[in-house]
């Protein structure tokens, strides 16, 4: 089954399916390199032509959501991915990234919450997983403010900084979901 990306809006955000413009602008620098992961922490400037690929990944995957994350104003700031169709059940696993320039204001939070509102509601979904680089000091902090709960450790090879990193893989599941936002999505 396709799915499609829908457009949802928080109070603040609106995510929704890009253009390659707003992708290279999200995806300025090198993730892979922001992640303090062995020490490394700085701004590198991604090859744009490295971005292109993205565009078309929701379009030509099965079971793949694949949102831009705007502010209000239309200014491109992160990029949520729903995918990973079924790895532990009746799941999707997501992956966020944030422009660094808009760190620390809430941004990851309350678009993730929106997509699994979206997910859970919509979609015959029982969990969702979010998974993180052990050394990834932010993106533990979004998944504790978020309420996932760990549920599993892989090692994993990152080919780009060539060093082994565990992943802590974390899950929440609709009815935990339920029962932390009732009432405080939209």
């Amino acid at each position: 089954m396709m799915y499609l990306t829908p457009t949802l809006t928080t109070e603040r955000l609106i995510l929704k399916r890009g253009t390659l413009e707003d992708y290279i602008k999200v995806y300025e620098f090198d993730f892979t390199k922001l992640r303090d992961i062995g020490g490394v922490n700085e701004r590198v400037k991604l090859d744009p032509k490295k971005v292109e690929p993205f565009i078309s990944y929701a379009d030509e995957e099965e079971n793949v959501l694949d949102f831009i994350i705007y502010l209000k104003d239309n200014t491109p700031i992160g990029n949520i991915v729903a995918d990973r169709y079924g790895v532990y059940g009746k799941s999707l696993e997501l992956a966020i990234n944030i422009h660094p320039d808009y760190w620390s204001n809430g941004y990851a939070k309350e678009g993730l919450v929106e997509v699994m509102k979206y997910i859970f509601d919509n979609l015959d979904i029982d969990k969702v997983i979010y998974g993180y680089a052990e050394e990834n000091i932010k993106s533990g902090k979004v998944n504790d403010k978020v309420g996932f709960e760990p549920i599993d450790k892989r090692v994993e090879y990152y080919k780009d900084i060539e060093k082994e990193v565990t992943t802590i893989v974390t899950c929440m599941t609709k009815d935990k979901f339920y029962e932390i936002y009732k009432g405080k999505t939209k």
